[in-house]
């Protein structure tokens, strides 16, 4: 992920003073920054990028709720990015959302 980050240009601040929710942050933020040169550099597909940038969505409101107090905000912002996916994709495959949301839970 950091050869990505360095590669698509994007210049990653510190935001928070927990590192491992900085660095989930920016991994996130690049997604939603720089989404055409990920799927260009990476060679990945929209499909693959969208359900990528679910994954890291996950994993910053998890932590961010771990080092913050709960903000609804953060989880409204998953359900926006649900909606991404069906208007984008159409098809949603709601057992891979699924088993993110699991894998988060561990």
């Amino acid at each position: 992920m950091d050869e990505l980050i360095a590669s698509a240009g994007y210049s990653a601040k510190r935001k928070y003073e927990n590192e491992v929710l900085n660095t989930i942050y920016h991994y996130c933020l690049l997604f939603y920054t720089k989404e055409d040169e990920v799927i260009t550099l990476s060679g990945k597909s929209l499909e693959v990028v969208l359900y990528s940038k679910y994954y890291w969505l996950t994993r910053y409101v998890k932590k961010y709720n771990e080092v913050n107090e709960y903000d609804a905000g953060m989880e409204q912002q998953q359900f926006k990015l649900i909606e991404e996916l069906e208007q984008r994709l159409g098809d949603v495959d709601w057992n891979l959302l699924q088993r993110i949301d699991d894998d988060m839970v561990k």
